[in-house]
């Protein structure tokens, strides 16, 4: 296995998950899902919470008829899933955009800033990934920002795609969810794991490389 600076320096296609890998905003999103679901009691919140803790790369819309469907044991219409979206949205915007970056995030950017192609693959709707980024001013650094509702496979098929000139050894695709490590996966391309407090040891365990902020890695790579 390539030493962590050898295998960053390898690399030329660079793409984030959002929440949790560039933005401590993680829980921003757990209490927004609490929110929506106070209404049911304790005990259903708790399963909402849990669920989504475990599922950091599943798009809320899928999270939405999951907890209806499983949890409540109804059946959710379109209608009530876009109801639910706007007030979700209402909820976290403004808090994901003022929510801390991960330690070292800015510093990494600008070092990839003009040699190297960042791409943002969120499970957030694109139009509201893409309002964030740029309410945190910084769209400079992104070629393209990716969300839902297309899958994060969907997505790296379209960057893949969109650098066609490019082979999938180029690329390198930071999460944080057992999701994100599947969608690298599936497609055969690397992946670097951020550990966060909700990971499963198992999950640290099945990943090649795996850092906890962007500042130690900047330490280990210059």
């Amino acid at each position: 296995m390539l030493s962590l600076k050898s295998f960053i320096n390898s690399k030329s296609i660079f793409i984030f998950d959002f929440d949790g890998v560039l933005v401590d905003s993680v829980e921003v999103k757990t209490e927004a899902f609490a929110a929506l679901y106070e209404k049911y009691g304790t005990i259903i919140v708790d399963k909402v919470i849990q669920h989504h803790r475990l599922n950091g790369g599943m798009s809320r819309y899928e999270k939405f008829k999951h907890y209806h469907q499983k949890f409540l044991g109804e059946k959710i219409t379109e209608d009530q899933i876009i109801i639910l979206d706007k007030i979700f949205s209402n909820l976290v915007v403004n808090k994901v955009v003022n929510a801390p970056e991960i330690d070292g995030v800015t510093v990494f950017l600008n070092k990839l800033h003009g040699d190297k192609k960042c791409f943002v693959n969120s499970a957030t709707p694109t139009a509201e990934i893409k309002k964030i980024v740029q309410l945190r001013e910084w769209g400079g650094y992104f070629t393209k920002i990716y969300g839902s509702p297309n899958s994060k496979i969907k997505n790296l098929n379209n960057i893949l795609y969109y650098e066609k000139n490019k082979s999938i050894d180029d690329c390198v695709f930071f999460g944080d969810a057992e999701s994100d490590f599947n969608a690298a996966t599936y497609l055969g391309m690397d992946f670097v794991l951020l550990v966060t407090a909700s990971q499963t040891p198992q999950l640290t365990k099945k990943v090649k490389y795996h850092i906890s902020n962007f500042k130690l890695l900047m330490e280990k790579i210059n």
